[in-house]
């Protein structure tokens, strides 16, 4: 597995089998939707599968859910971090 490393990489670029942490959302509603889903700021998401137009995830409680890439691209991923 893949964690995203890459600076400015969001939800969106994550392929089958990359995961990467959750840093921010761009819009509120966003926000609120997604944590709806499971899926919150500074958690681990990984992609399951994608299509041009969705992508499926699991969350970091255990739940699989499918999110659009038009709004996956709205939902940045942290950076690797310095050790």
């Amino acid at each position: 597995m893949e964690v995203a490393t890459q600076p400015g990489r969001t939800l969106a670029s994550l392929s089958p089998g990359d995961s990467g942490i959750v840093e921010s959302f761009v819009f509120g509603s966003l926000r609120t939707l997604c944590g709806d889903l499971g899926i919150r700021q500074g958690e681990t998401v990984r992609c399951r599968a994608g299509t041009a137009g969705v992508l499926i995830l699991d969350t970091q409680d255990g739940h699989i859910v499918s999110v659009a890439r038009d709004w996956a691209r709205f939902i940045r991923l942290e950076s690797a971090r310095a050790t």
